[in-house]
């Protein structure tokens, strides 16, 4: 019964250690800039845009889904990722999943006809 028990045991841990091993390299949401690079190195781009910085990698399938891997974090923390390079993961909620298939996604509003203009509001014109 002993040996029963410390063989199933060393199994448990010997399962646990791979998916322990591969939560070392995850992303998740909340994570700082500093922290991301620490798991995936050095990206190949970083843009920022106001509060926002987008941190391009590498993801070895470009040829299939023409883009890199992204890291999207807002006030410094992540709040999405599209990852399709294995061994790489995000554990949030990505906004690009692998199994979604690419699709044009409409604006919500129609433009404006040629020579009309819309309300503009939150502008301080100073003469």
């Amino acid at each position: 019964m002993r040996r029963i028990l410390v063989t199933a045991t060393l199994g448990l841990a010997l399962a646990a250690a791979p998916a322990a091993a591969q939560d070392d390299r995850a992303v998740r949401p909340g994570m700082s800039e500093a922290d991301v690079r620490a798991r995936w190195g050095e990206p190949l781009a970083v843009r920022r845009i106001n509060d926002w910085t987008y941190l391009f990698y590498e993801s070895g399938m470009e040829q299939t889904y023409r883009f890199h891997d992204i890291v999207m974090l807002q006030g410094g923390q992540v709040v999405d990722a599209i990852v399709r390079m294995p061994g790489r993961t995000y554990l949030g909620q990505s906004s690009s999943p692998p199994e979604r298939a690419p699709e044009f996604t409409p604006p919500r509003t129609q433009p404006a006809a040629a020579g009309q203009t819309g309300t503009v509001t939150g502008v301080r014109v100073t003469p």
